[in-house]
């Protein structure tokens, strides 16, 4: 009977690894590149996403302190995936995020206000273990030297969380080192060049534009955008009614030209939030006079 009991539960035991080794891939290569691209946009690697609102935020290079940066909010049209993209030091990036991963950064986003009001955010606490607080993600990048030769990709996971920088916090997101699977199975002499490791950093009202981008009733609007625009392709494919009596050849419908689905462009995040314990805190500026951080 004790052999029955433990062989059932080894069984059981293989049978959740398997599902769990099965989990579906958010980013698989059919989703993440459209078929109705031209041969030469496949070759260049061009039209893969459409670019929306203009993003900023602050990054963390290599060498030196934070910057401020200016990106793209991006969305991969018939998917469920958008993002931003960006230069970070000398490459060219996109960070990517299916719905699931949308939601858990959209929360994560709630989780940093709620602390940052109600002053839990702890500034004694190492970054190491701040940056990843409030959960992780599967997300996806890709990655080039330049925005026009962005041909490597990678399945980082997505680590959300803040950090103290100057004594203001931001919410951030930490992205890990990951392989280029773009490479793999190649036999090439080029350097199977890996990711490097990113730390993006958002002042409140940046974080705050992030999570009006990439929620759930944003991106659904572009879906019912492109089922109008198909609900068009389709009107516009009917065929012509031809009227012999008055010799004259009438259409049903008018060619139409199709409008890109821009917003205006973001208002710049030029105020900073007062969050001064106990004295009042002067926020700090960049040489172009942009926020450096929320006052804590």
């Amino acid at each position: 009977m004790k052999k029955t009991i433990v062989c059932a539960a080894a069984l059981a035991a293989l049978i959740s690894c398997a599902w769990a080794k099965k989990k579906p891939d958010l980013y698989n290569d059919k989703k993440m590149h459209p078929t109705d691209r031209s041969g030469l946009e496949k070759f260049l690697g061009t039209n893969r996403y459409d670019i929306y609102d203009e993003c900023a935020m602050f990054i963390h290079p290599i060498v030196g302190k934070i910057k401020a940066k200016r990106g793209e909010f991006i969305y991969r049209r018939g998917t469920d995936v958008a993002g931003f993209r960006i230069q970070y030091d000398t490459s060219a990036y996109t960070v990517e995020m299916a719905e699931e991963p949308r939601k858990i950064c959209c929360d994560a986003i709630d989780k940093y206000f709620d602390d940052f009001e109600n002053k839990r955010l702890d500034r004694r606490a190492s970054a190491t273990k701040t940056r990843k607080v409030y959960g992780k993600a599967p997300g996806y990048e890709e990655f080039g030297v330049a925005k026009a030769m962005m041909n490597y990709k990678a399945k980082p996971d997505f680590y959300f969380g803040y950090d103290f920088v100057d004594g203001n916090p931001y919410f951030v997101i930490h992205v890990p080192k990951a392989k280029n699977l773009a490479m793999e199975g190649k036999s090439t002499d080029l350097p199977n060049l890996e990711t490097i490791v990113q730390n993006y950093y958002f002042t409140r009202a940046q974080a705050q534009k992030l999570k009006e981008f990439i929620c759930e009733e944003n991106i659904g609007l572009f879906h019912a955008a492109e089922e109008e625009k198909l609900k068009e392709l389709r009107s516009d494919s009917e065929t012509d009614e031809y009227v012999e009596n008055d010799g004259e050849a009438s259409s049903n419908k008018k060619g139409k030209k199709s409008k890109k689905n821009k917003k205006n462009k973001a208002e710049e995040n030029s105020e900073n939030d007062d969050y001064a314990e106990n004295q009042e805190v002067t926020p700090i500026k960049t040489k172009n006079n942009e926020p450096a951080g929320d006052a804590y």
